[in-house]
Order: C-alpha cells, then structure tokens, then sequence
C-alpha cells in the first residue's frame, strides 16, 4: 500500500476551507461568473456566426454511439484502503450498486475505428449519501486549461466546415487568441488524444482529467484503469463498425470486466495544478492509489433485461456535481461546468440539479450547448461533459 502520510498535514490545513485550493478569475467567485457570462455571449457569437449546424445538431452532443450501458455493475473500496482517503461513502469494504455508460466522444455515430475520445461515465448510488456521478475520458489531460482556452478554440474552429479552414483555424486563429505556444500545446494534445487506436473498451484507461475534492485528504484526479488479470485486446476489427459493443459483448459473455478506481493526491499547484486541466499529474510525483474496483457482471447483452437496463442508462443525465459537498469538483474547467448545467437544467422539466435565474437561463443554457456542440463537432473532446440533453440523456 502506499504511503500517503506526506499529504496529511496540507490536507488537513485545507480541510474546511477547499477553496483554498481555487484560484477565481477575478479573485472571487462572483467576478469569475461575471467572466464565464462574457465568455457565454461569445460562444453565442459563435453559434451565431456557424453555417453548418442547427438544432438538430445539438440532441446529442457529445457522446451520442454508447458501446455499453448497464446498471448492475458494483463499486466495492477495498479492505486496506489508507487512512487519510476514509471520506464520506469511502470507506474500507464498502460496497455500492453502479451504473456504467461507455462511449464514443463525438456528437455524431461515426465508426468505431475514427479518431475519437471514448468515455466511462459511472453513477454510484451510495445508500443515504446520496449518488456520485464520476466522468472519465480516455486522455489524463484537457487540451483547454480553462474556459478562456476553449472559448477560443471554439471561436477558432466554430465555423470550419472545409479541411483547409479547419487548418486555418488551428494554425492562425488559434494562436492569435491565445499564444503561440499555448496553441501548439493545444494541437499537440487534440493530437494525441485522437489518434491511438481501441480494441476493447475493457482495456482502456479513462481519466477524471480535472481534480475533485476527497473531503480531508483534499484535491485528487482520479481514473479507472483496468484491473489486474483479465484478457488482452484484440486488435481493432476496421471493417466492423459497431466493433467495440460487440467485443465488450463477448467479453462479457465470459466473464466480468473489471477497472481499478485510483487516485492522485495533490502535492502543490506547481507540480499538480488544480486549476490548469491541460497539466498532467505525473505519477512520479503524485502516486496513483487504488481505492475500489468497479466490477460489470457477466452478462447476456442481447437479452431483454439487457436492452431494458441499457434504456434505462441513456436516459440518465451524468452530471460532474452530482455528488456530495466533500466530492465537489474543483478549478476553474470543473466550475464553468457548473455554470452550463445549472443554466441547462433550469430549461429542462423534472428534476433539477443546481437552480439558475433567469438571467443565467438566458445569457448561459442555449449558447454555452451549442457552442460546446460546434467544438465537438470540429474534433471529438470529453474534457467537458456537456449539459443534460433534451431528451434526458447526458454525457
């Protein structure tokens, strides 16, 4: 087990004050929502300015091809888990019913074998303390560090339709927005992100890329990876391209698949930044801790339990504040989060998360899912889960 015992003291210093830890735009939490409001009207400029989409576009906007969703899966923290990371509902030997929704990234159903992201959303029903929704995606780092960045990718790429103005886009207008350097580095992660090839969903790793609060143990990124044991990839199946539901079919046929919840504990914003989501947690200096195993049952998936279950997960709205005080998300990606899902859900009938005003509703809800649809659009990204959809569906 790892010794955790360096980030006791800090935690604990930090541990009724965990904005501590945040940095605001502004240096309050009311000057930042003034910023994320002005960047909101620009994103409506570029929803404004964009030729190519529409509403029909924004039903679904970011993972719209689900290669698996169940709701039987089981979330158990192990026997030893240390000390400083007994928070909340994570507690030793704890187990909790999980639903599991694995995906494609982009808005459009495209072939398993494109260039894309893939995501895991997980919701853990924890008894009386509540649910905890944890959004992973297959890449440890954002391309935006912050919503400032991705107001300018999104105005930089909003109304590309051509390969030659998606190249403009990337090589001049980006770089004016935000620095040279600031957009290499951003190309260079859309890159990487996009270009490594799946086999199987079960053998992929998938990260909280942004940091959240552990209660006293203070900020973490988290990730689910897979578990010791299980079976290799096969090699990507091109000319299926609903390959990855079937392998994970198969798989499943079998046997459980299995993931390791781990995290990261923060050290200091040099080295493990809370409010740069671009910046990656090396493991030599944060070590990643196993925490719990996330178990799907074998199972038939083409039976009608299964295709009800499935149902069932497409109508659930992940949502990265759907949790507890103690787990909140943290930095300033995670809080321009909030700001779209609250103005959303006040647009939505039913249950709610956080309630906007009228003012949020109307300078926030529609443009800030539009715009976030353009960008998925123009290069597939998981950093931000976008608001619940219409139709009930989320991230």
């Amino acid at each position: 087990m790892i010794d955790t015992a360096q980030h006791e003291r800090p935690a604990l210093r930090h541990a009724r004050f965990p904005f501590h830890y945040e940095q605001y735009q502004g240096g309050s939490p009311e000057a930042e929502r003034l910023v994320f409001d002005k960047l909101a009207r620009e994103l409506a400029g570029v929803r404004r300015g964009n030729r190519h989409g529409g509403p029909a576009h924004l039903l679904r906007t970011v993972h719209a091809k689900p290669a698996l969703g169940v709701d039987n899966a089981r979330i158990r923290f192990h026997d030893d888990l240390p000390e400083a990371l007994r928070v909340g509902y994570a507690q030793p030997g704890a187990e909790y019913p999980a639903a599991v929704r694995l995906a494609d990234a982009s808005g459009a159903e495209r072939p398993d074998a494109a260039p894309d992201l893939r995501g895991m959303a997980v919701r853990v029903q924890a008894g009386p303390g509540g649910t905890h929704d944890l959004l992973t995606t297959s890449f440890p780092v954002s391309y935006a560090a912050d919503a400032r960045e991705y107001v300018a990718f999104a105005k930089a790429m909003g109304d590309a339709g051509s390969a030659a103005e998606r190249v403009f886009g990337l090589l001049v207008k980006l770089p004016l927005a935000v620095g040279w350097s600031t957009a290499a580095r951003m190309r260079r992660h859309v890159h990487t992100a996009t270009r490594h090839m799946v086999g199987s969903l079960a053998r992929e790793t998938f990260w909280s890329c942004g940091a959240i609060l552990w209660g006293d143990a203070g900020p973490v990124r988290y990730r689910l990876r897979p578990a010791p044991g299980s079976t290799p990839a096969p090699p990507p199946d091109r000319g299926d391209p609903g390959y990855l539901h079937r392998e994970l079919m198969q798989r499943l046929s079998t046997g459980d698949v299995c993931f390791e919840l781990c995290v990261q504990r923060y050290l200091d914003e040099r080295r493990t930044p809370v409010e740069d989501g671009s910046v990656e947690w090396q493991e030599s200096d944060a070590p990643v801790v196993p925490v719990a195993v996330l178990t799907v049952p074998r199972q038939d998936l083409e039976g009608a339990e299964a295709h009800s279950a499935a149902h069932r997960v497409e109508r659930l709205a992940f949502n990265p504040w759907h949790t507890t005080e103690e787990f909140r998300p943290l930095g300033n990606l995670n809080r321009a989060r909030k700001a779209a899902y609250e103005a959303s859900g006040a647009q939505r009938p039913g249950p709610r998360f956080p309630t906007a005003t009228p003012r949020r509703d109307a300078v926030l809800s529609l443009p800030v899912r539009a715009a976030f649809g353009l960008v998925d659009r123009c290069v597939p990204w998981h950093r931000l889960p976008l608001p619940p959809v219409y139709r009930g569906g989320g991230s």
